[in-house]
């Protein structure tokens, strides 16, 4: 995930003022990741295409870009690694507060935590090798989530959901409903989904997609970023 911007990078260091380097990238989420970081570092993005699948990008280098301290900066970023109900629902019922706050809400969610934003009926996927032991081992949605405490081999999950609902407790892909609804921004992140074999198709249709650069360039504009 981090790979070609730490490579671009170190090229970048190499070169003088004014001159360019060309790079061909096959990680989806380069595509954003590569615009944030040329915004961070104040580098120009000559040119961005993507075909077949593989992306070309030339980044002219430019002076230095001047430290500046963001006073202003009102944002809420929130790390969903976790593949657990709970925390997923602590997670959107936190975003979904921050936003109705006035905060700018984003949620970068990676390996287990991608979970939740499978859809509620399930894509079928044709897969193989260890893409298919991922998916015979993860939850097919966010309703069959385990709890991080007392899950009792599921048992732990429905009563979670039993007492939620009983409670007037929204559920998760409720809550997931209400962010999108509120414009938060939910980005997937491609390496995980590459290495625990998810498809963009298994995932809901509102999700944006993006590596560690698009989420470093999301927290330039937060004073509250959460780990979950």
């Amino acid at each position: 995930c981090p790979g070609p911007i730490v490579n671009i990078s170190k090229e970048i260091n190499n070169i003088s003022t004014g001159e360019q380097i060309e790079v061909t990238v096959t990680d989806p989420g380069f595509n954003s990741d590569i615009k944030s970081w040329a915004k961070q570092t104040g580098n120009t993005l000559v040119n961005l295409t993507e075909e077949a699948n593989v992306i070309n990008a030339i980044i002219q280098k430019e002076k230095p870009k001047e430290f500046e301290i963001n006073d202003t900066a009102t944002g809420t970023t929130i790390v969903l690694f976790s593949g657990e109900l709970d925390k997923a629902v602590a997670a959107m019922i936190i975003a979904n507060g921050a936003k109705a706050a006035g905060k700018d809400v984003t949620i970068f969610f990676t390996f287990w935590g991608l979970n939740a934003l499978k859809k509620a009926q399930s894509t079928r996927v044709k897969k193989k090798g260890i893409s298919k032991m991922f998916d015979l081992m993860l939850p097919k949605d966010p309703i069959h989530m385990p709890l991080s405490k007392m899950n009792m081999f599921g048992l732990g999950n429905i009563m979670m959901r039993y007492v939620m609902n009983k409670k007037n407790v929204d559920s998760l892909y409720s809550l997931i409903d209400q962010a999108i609804d509120q414009d938060i921004k939910l980005i997937a992140c491609t390496m995980s989904m590459d290495v625990m074999g998810i498809s963009k198709e298994e995932l809901r249709d509102e999700v944006d997609y993006g590596g560690v650069g698009t989420y470093i360039g999301h927290t330039e504009q937060a004073n509250h970023n959460l780990f979950i």
